[in-house]
Formats: C-alpha cells, sequence, structure tokens
C-alpha cells in the first residue's frame, strides 16, 4: 500500500539524503541540482508557505518524496514534484501512486484548481510516469535544462480536477 503523509522533521535528513544523490539531483531544478541537500536546507523548504512536501511510503516503508512548490493561492494552482528515494524499489508504480494521492489531495481538500509539472526531455521514465498520472503536455521550453552536460528541453505538463485518472 501507497500513503503519503507530511514530511516532519525527524525525516529531514532521509530527504536530504536522497534529494543529494546524483541518479535523484540530476533531475532536480536548478536550486537543488548539483548540490548537497542538508536537514537544514529541506527544514528551510519545507516552513516555507509556498511548499508542502510530503513523505511517501510503500507498506509503511519511507521510500520518497511528493510535493507542492509554487503554490499559489489567489490562482490555485501549484507544480507538483517527486522523487524516489530508494531506487531498489523502482519500477513499481509507487511514485505514481503517490502523485496521484497529491492531486487528489490538492484538489479535494487544498482547493487548487490545476497542478503542473515539468520533466527534462531525456528523463524517459519520469515522461512516461506523469503522462499515466494523467497529466497532458502543455509546451515545452526549449534548451531550459542542463542534463548531463547538455542543454535539453523542459516538457511541461498540467492536471486539472476533471483529468484525474
Amino acid at each position: 500500500m501507497i500513503t503519503i503523509e507530511e514530511l516532519k522533521p525527524d525525516n529531514f535528513g532521509l530527504a536530504a539524503k536522497w534529494l543529494s544523490r546524483p541518479e535523484t539531483n540530476r533531475w532536480l531544478t536548478g536550486d537543488w541540482r548539483g548540490r548537497v541537500a542538508t536537514s537544514v536546507i529541506v527544514a528551510m523548504a519545507v516552513r516555507n508557505r509556498k511548499n508542502r512536501f510530503f513523505l511517501v511510503r510503500c507498506s509503511g516503508q519511507a521510500c520518497g518524496l511528493t510535493a507542492l512548490a509554487d503554490i499559489d493561492t489567489t490562482d490555485r494552482t501549484a507544480m507538483l514534484w517527486y522523487a524516489l528515494g530508494e531506487h531498489t524499489l523502482s519500477g513499481r508504480g509507487i511514485m505514481l501512486a503517490a502523485v496521484k494521492h497529491l492531486a487528489r489531495l490538492s484538489f479535494e481538500h487544498l482547493g487548487l484548481a490545476s497542478l503542473y509539472a515539468w520533466v527534462m526531455e531525456d528523463n524517459m521514465p519520469s515522461l512516461g510516469m506523469v503522462q499515466k498520472a494523467g497529466f497532458r503536455e502543455a509546451g515545452r521550453i526549449r534548451c531550459a535544462a542542463c542534463s548531463a552536460g547538455r542543454q535539453v528541453d523542459r516538457i511541461y505538463f498540467d492536471l486539472l480536477p476533471s483529468e484525474l485518472n
């Protein structure tokens, strides 16, 4: 069973460890990419009112993060992002279930009207996952991210409550 819960201080160190791993970190926004995250940095991000971080659990085991960033309560939008921390669990649909949980929570309990996510064009697993979660491609910004030393497109996706599957 996949669950999500608010990220609490006792898990900030674990989240920092996951976000610092090169195989995860390479796909994050430029503010996080190429840097070592610490529990203090995670705490600062969690305290920012524009963010909501959630710990993902699979059968009770902490295994990843999903979060909202750039929450805009006036326009009722936010960016959704995710990171599988325990890569031994990849390919099991854990993050797909977690993203769907967070999208449902965002629409039903937080009152958001639209979510968006972006993926680097060379992150094939993530591209497939956001589409399976019901997100639709909304556009791209060409050469907007540096991946493995080269510029790649950043592809944007959006999701409305009626499209959540």
